[in-house]
């Protein structure tokens, strides 16, 4: 029994001594202040971001898409960071771009009868759509309500003005 609990112990040993190899890929390089990433934020000022979320009817291409969603005869395509495409699929065999929602710092959407709400970086915005003319409208936004959007790299928390906010994130070599 008391062999057990020594190769046990050893073997506890072996594997928390491994815990952590290959933690530090991302890093460019070590200093006493805390590591230097890869990236570097994208900010505009608060005033001038919350004027910046718009519905366009001239539907954008497709670039780096994120979640998608269905609701009813619409897809919704995220665009990492930009917004949201507005896809008509009464036709599947013919979907129409019909339309882009920009909401700088967007990543995620939820839809509750006609009502979608997405992440516009830290803050929270409620839209509707109004399916008989394809109008959306912009009716609620809560400022504050989710963290600063995280480095490509992972969580981390980035020192910028109160009144700043980030809205994507930028690699630097």
């Amino acid at each position: 029994m008391k062999k057990h609990f020594l190769c046990f112990g050893i073997i506890c040993v072996l594997i928390t001594s491994c815990i952590g190899w290959g933690l530090d890929d991302d890093v460019v390089n070590e200093d006493p202040f805390g590591p230097t990433f890869n990236y570097q934020p994208v900010t505009m000022d608060r005033a001038e971001f919350e004027t910046t979320t718009s519905v366009e009817s001239t539907p954008r291409a497709i670039i780096n898409s994120g979640k998608i969603y269905v609701k009813g005869n619409y897809i919704y395509v995220n665009e990492v960071n930009k917004g949201f495409h507005i896809i008509n699929n009464t036709d599947p065999t013919n979907p129409v771009n019909i339309g882009f929602i920009q909401v700088l710092g967007s990543s995620d959407l939820s839809i509750k009868e006609n009502v979608f709400y997405v992440n516009n970086a830290t803050d929270l915005l409620a839209f509707t759509l109004d399916e008989s003319t394809e109008t959306i409208t912009i009716t609620k936004r809560l400022e504050n309500v989710f963290p600063q959007i995280w480095t490509p790299e992972g969580p981390g928390f980035y020192d910028i003005a109160d009144n700043e906010v980030i809205i994507d994130w930028e690699f630097i070599n």
